[in-house]
């Protein structure tokens, strides 16, 4: 019953996600809106760590098997992927170093303020 509270924790934060989505003037993903304010609940302790723990350990455990459909998708889309592919490459190896100069800064703020503390 505990997993089945914590996953219906996790579904309502889904599903407040997307209500904040679909309420929004501008089009922004509701699963990144709720996943923000399940972290934000957590962050401010309005709703404790172990309230969805085990659940979504779970899920990150099996995180790598949510990917088989996307990649399939991929593989059945290779002829465009093919004709679009340096442009590909290029996009994500770009974003990659700014993804990692911006990960860096931050590590390197939260770093600097544990020092501080």
């Amino acid at each position: 019953m505990l997993l089945v509270r914590q996953f219906l924790i996790i579904i309502f934060f889904y599903a407040l996600g997307e209500l904040v989505s679909y309420l929004l003037p501008f089009s922004f993903p509701g699963s990144i809106i709720g996943m923000l304010l399940l972290f934000l609940s957590l962050s401010l302790k309005l709703l404790k760590l172990e309230a969805v723990k085990q659940t979504s350990d779970f899920f990150l455990k099996y995180m790598s098997l949510f990917f088989i459909p996307a990649g399939v998708s991929m593989m059945s889309s290779f002829g465009m992927i093919e004709e679009y592919l340096l442009a590909i490459v290029f996009t994500l190896t770009i974003s990659t170093i700014f993804m990692l100069a911006f990960i860096a800064l931050i590590v390197d703020f939260f770093l600097k303020r544990v020092e501080d503390v």
